[in-house]
């Protein structure tokens, strides 16, 4: 049991465990959140703050950890591991069951609210930094300085002990919109994951993939791109899409042909997408729902085109560079048919069409989308089984248990979370900042957007997804919002460049975690994974002045963005690749990649952009019509994608 779990936002599967305590305390977790979203506290006549459930689910989060933490250590220290647990466990269940007092006890800050406050920040702030890294607790730190001696901006002063009893306490701070987030929704969701994996669910996808993409040029990539594509519609988790892919797909693709450092960069690149693709984006996707006040269905909406044009152009890549280096489909040895492996599996897709239904045609709340799918899943699961599988009441229990363990890291983070957001409500830290940026921009959408692109990235660099969406959409997002991008445009912007950290050197956990399993050098795959992913940075400045591209606008005016933008991500992907029709010379490379910028542009940015496409498409079509394809020998040898 390591000591330092994945650094993403969203929830990694527990290490196995004998620690009897971090079993409970996750059992509880789950069944906190479960009664909580059902409203069994009303059905019973017990009212409950919102607050309540929240304090319950941070204190059992804390002792999870702690006593996940304990199992590494030794002797003495073992023990006070275990200890500090329980007393942050005990501290959080005395604020959920007096907190209707806590109105009044706030104001007059007794001494033992004080020191209750002191210990649950210092013991949230020591498990963040050893599940997460230094970064998080460095920006909590860095605002909480500021809140407690001022400094620029003109921000006042705030004595010790309101700054300690503010966090612990006030909705807009520990207990807030992230923890709420991560107890409402995402433990369901991550419920629903794990569900589907031991049911063999997982392993159902995999071999659809397989199905499906297998038998075409480089079918080990694609296959690897599809799996994760389709894992990352229940997990959102780019590093567990990496181990429970990654392991089969690897070495597929290192057999066939591709350098471990491609076969790994591959991975990792697609498991990435999963915090992109719908209808599960990861915490921070919910986080930002909530935050613009839409319904999760509208950000579902709205990311589905940016997320089929990551995916399509890392397709088009793999296939061009399964091409140009002859890399072969997976044998028929190692795949079943689509018919068979559909046969097997195909009960599956019913949980999954529950969720949509729920989700879009009742309108609900994402959550109940999710309980809905979990309770048809072990129905199918129970009736049919899968390959003998089946959703046993022990199996049940235990992934109950995983699942409270697995998400307990999580909750740190959205805990963490909204301490920055409480410390900028403080402060006032926002409209100060928000008003810096645009000045600083000299008031230009572009300039700004590159300036926000470019914090994103920096902040991803060290903290996960979620604690990057949050900071950045409470002082950032405004200034946005004040050059005239609509609120899900702002905040799509934010979410994807910090999703970007998974890639970005030097915390790159997806690449790093693919490269480890590939037996590849971190920092080649990295960078190879960058290469692949490249349009994650460039599509967030396409929607940005292009909302047809999130379906906001007219239906022909998105069709015509999405022809332009595909189009040009298509001839950007051969450049890069160095493959259209047969090989390119350096040059044709640069000028695939020139024309496919062009053509990219948003033709609703006027009439010279429109004309700049049209140039861009004719040369494009141009080029692919007369450049040499392979001999015909050469290309039944390579084979393009076959019936």
């Amino acid at each position: 049991m390591t000591t330092r779990h994945d650094t993403s936002s969203e929830p990694v599967s527990s290490a196995p465990t004998t620690n009897v305590g971090a079993k409970a305390a996750g059992f509880l977790l789950v069944a906190i959140s479960l009664a909580w979203i059902l409203n069994l506290p009303m059905l019973v006549k017990v009212p409950l703050y919102n607050e309540q459930p929240l304090a319950c689910a941070v204190g059992l989060s804390l002792a999870v950890t702690a006593f996940l933490l304990s199992d590494r250590a030794r002797g003495a220290l073992r023990l006070a591991a275990y200890l500090a647990g329980c007393v942050l466990l005990a501290i959080m269940l005395t604020i959920a069951w007096r907190y209707p007092q806590l109105t009044i006890l706030a104001v007059m800050r007794p001494l033992w609210l004080t020191l209750s406050a002191y210990a649950v920040i210092a013991g949230l702030g020591f498990l963040v930094w050893r599940y997460v890294g230094l970064p998080v607790v460095l920006i909590v730190a860095l605002f909480s300085l500021l809140a407690l001696f001022g400094g620029p901006f003109g921000i006042p002063e705030t004595p010790v002990g309101r700054w300690a009893i503010y966090m612990l306490t006030d909705p807009n701070a520990l207990l807030g919109t992230p923890v709420r987030v991560a107890v409402e929704i995402v433990i369901p969701f991550v419920l629903f994951g794990e569900l589907l994996r031991h049911s063999g669910g997982s392993d159902f996808l995999t071999r659809i993939s397989f199905a499906i993409f297998g038998r075409y040029r480089g079918g080990s990539a694609k296959a690897a791109v599809g799996t994760s594509a389709l894992f990352g519609t229940i997990t959102g988790n780019a590093v567990s899409n990496v181990v429970s892919t990654g392991i089969m797909t690897i070495p597929l693709m290192k057999r066939a042909g591709l350098s471990a450092s491609t076969a790994s960069a591959v991975e990792a690149a697609a498991s990435t997408g999963g915090q992109l693709l719908p209808p599960v984006m990861g915490a921070a996707a919910f986080v930002m729902a909530d935050y613009i006040q839409v319904p999760y269905h509208d950000v579902i909406i709205a990311a589905a085109l940016p997320a089929a044009l990551y995916f399509g152009a890392i397709f088009l890549q793999v296939d061009r560079l399964a091409a140009r280096k002859d890399v072969r489909e997976i044998d028929k040895g190692e795949r079943m048919t689509f018919r068979h492996a559909f046969r097997e599996g195909g009960h599956f897709a019913l949980p999954f069409l529950v969720m949509f239904l729920v989700l879009f045609n009742l309108q609900t709340r994402p959550q109940m989308a999710a309980i809905a799918a979990i309770i048809v899943l072990v129905l199918v699961s129970v009736v049919r089984p899968y390959r003998g599988v089946r959703l046993t009441p022990r199996i049940l229990l235990r992934v109950v248990v995983d699942t409270g363990m697995s998400v307990a890291p999580l909750l740190l983070i959205t805990a963490a979370a909204g301490l920055i957001i409480g410390l900028i409500s403080l402060t006032g830290l926002g409209f100060s900042i928000a008003g810096q940026a645009i000045a600083l921009s000299g008031g230009h959408k572009i300039v700004l957007l590159i300036l926000v692109a470019l914090i994103a990235i920096l902040f991803g660099m060290g903290m996960p997804t979620v604690a990057v969406y949050v900071v950045l959409a409470t002082i950032l997002a405004p200034a946005l919002q004040d050059t005239g991008l609509e609120p899900m445009q702002a905040h799509l912007f934010i979410l994807y460049f910090g999703m970007m950290s998974m890639l970005t050197p030097p915390v790159a956990l997806a690449s790093i975690t693919a490269a480890r399993i590939g037996g590849a050098n971190m920092w080649r795959t990295s960078f190879e994974a960058l290469k692949l992913a490249w349009v994650a940075y460039l599509v967030p400045f396409l929607f940005a002045f292009s909302p047809e591209l999130l379906l906001g606008g007219t239906w022909h005016g998105a069709t015509l963005a999405a022809i332009t933008a595909f189009g040009g991500i298509a001839a950007v992907s051969m450049g890069a690749a160095g493959y259209a029709r047969s090989e390119l010379s350096p040059p044709m490379r640069a000028v695939y990649i020139i024309a496919g910028l062009c053509l990219m542009l948003p033709p609703a940015l006027g009439h010279a952009v429109a004309i700049v496409n049209i140039i861009a498409a004719v040369l494009l079509i141009a080029l692919l019509a007369t450049s040499p394809a392979r001999g015909t020998a050469s290309r039944q040898q390579d084979r393009s994608i076959r019936p």
